[in-house]
């Protein structure tokens, strides 16, 4: 009997229907092993490996690591973008929305984007880095707006939104510090001094 089946395609990773896709678990894998060690240490074999995949089926899904890289951090920066609009927008008071997204910042500590992106630079294309800095922005955008809304309501001095926005975010990186870490019982402690340190600068007096 003739088989009437559509072979599948030459080198497509195999795949059942109860697993993760496979190429959302190498962006997965990807993301943290950028975000942790930056973009020159961490090669498509180790990302493989980890994987449990061959870098054959990593090109199938990615066709380089600088797409890789520019895949994985927009995501990851997408989703922080969802996530810190949520946490403004859900927060009962300014302070808690602040509160909110420096706890989850803390809670998953990360190389420094400069950092990262300054070493990655030199293997991007202008696209790309276009395409991870507009993902970046986004999110201190979103930020500005609820920061100028705070200095409406007279809770923030009046100044450069924006700004404070970055300057907020460059402050939660000193999460990251293992010895600022351990001063602290929990992620959510750390955040609540920083927070508070922040508003005694920024806030009205």
């Amino acid at each position: 009997m003739k088989n009437t089946q559509t072979p599948r395609t030459p080198g497509r990773p195999k795949q059942t229907n109860d697993q993760v896709p496979i190429q959302e678990t190498i962006l997965r894998t990807a993301s943290i092993l950028f975000m942790e060690n930056g973009y020159e240490p961490v090669s498509l074999a180790q990302i493989a490996k980890i994987c449990n995949v061959t870098k054959a089926s990593i090109y199938y899904h990615f066709t380089s690591k600088p797409e890789l890289f520019k895949i994985s951090v927009t995501t990851m920066l997408t989703n922080g973008y969802k996530h810190t609009a949520r946490f403004l927008e859900e927060a009962d008071t300014f302070e808690q929305g602040l509160l909110r997204v420096a706890e989850a910042k803390i809670a998953r500590p990360h190389a420094e984007m400069e950092t990262i992106m300054r070493e990655a630079e030199a293997f991007l294309s202008p696209e790309q880095i276009k395409e991870i800095r507009d993902a970046e922005h986004r999110i201190y955008e979103v930020m500005s707006v609820h920061f100028e809304k705070a200095m409406e309501q007279g809770v923030l001095k009046k100044g450069n939104a924006m700004l404070l926005a970055q300057a907020f975010t460059a402050m939660l990186m000193l999460g990251n510090r293992e010895d600022t870490r351990i001063q602290y019982p929990a992620p959510l402690d750390l955040a609540q001094a920083l927070v508070q340190l922040f508003l005694q600068g920024a806030a009205q007096q």
